[in-house]
């Protein structure tokens, strides 16, 4: 067993599981997006419950963990890592709540054309924080697989701000929409979206230091 948990099982487990809580609601934003689209919203206020009750859970994880790991981790530099780390991640689940909640109480509406490019831009900013899901399990098991996590971090990121920017020029320069207050209101919108493959990718340059400190 890694080096990390072997003074407590219990630990392992509850970071694994944080981590599986953040994976389901990165899954069920995907979901919520589609159907919001697709103007579903039985379907995507069902997602949306779902993601905030993960949201509490992932709340709830993140207290459990700082608990056990003052009471089974000897050096402070790593626990303050780690406790950095489970902070970060955090906050990609706290995005996925909070772009839900801003689509039902706003309801921007998109126009047709863009919808394909929405979904592409959501499921490469999912499979940015996906992959830093991946670095994250590797820095606790297999650490030397980290930097090849982080690398499908960037590169998804680098997808997410090409397709970002093709909306927002779709947005203005395409006739599609008129009101300049409305181009104003779906470009947050889509950077909301976008939000989620930055945070990956600061979190995981934050990772790639936590990992070189590690291997040193």
């Amino acid at each position: 067993m890694n080096s990390f948990f072997k003074r407590s099982v219990e630990l392992k487990l509850k970071i694994e599981k944080f981590l599986d809580t953040i994976s389901n609601s990165l899954s069920l934003f995907e979901n919520a997006m589609a159907s919001y689209l697709d103007e579903d919203q039985d379907a995507f206020e069902s997602a949306m419950r779902r993601i905030c009750k993960l949201e509490s859970e992932a709340d709830a994880l993140e207290t459990e963990i700082k608990v056990s790991l003052y009471k089974f981790m000897l050096l402070p530099d790593t626990r303050a890592d780690v406790l950095s780390l489970v902070k970060s991640l955090d906050n990609i689940i706290d995005a996925t709540e909070a772009i839900t909640k801003d689509y039902n109480i706003q309801k921007p509406v998109f126009p047709e054309p863009i919808h394909k490019d929405i979904i592409q831009l959501t499921s490469y900013s999912v499979q940015s924080a996906d992959a830093l899901l991946l670095a994250a399990r590797s820095f606790f098991s297999e650490v030397h697989l980290v930097s090849a996590h982080i690398n499908k971090v960037k590169f998804y990121e680098h997808e997410t701000d090409l397709v970002e920017d093709k909306l927002n020029d779709m947005i203005f320069n395409c006739g599609l929409v008129s009101d300049l207050a409305e181009k104003m209101q779906l470009k947050r919108f889509i950077s909301k979206i976008a939000g989620i493959s930055d945070e990956a990718e600061f979190i995981g340059d934050k990772l790639t230091v936590f990992t070189v400190k590690r291997e040193i």
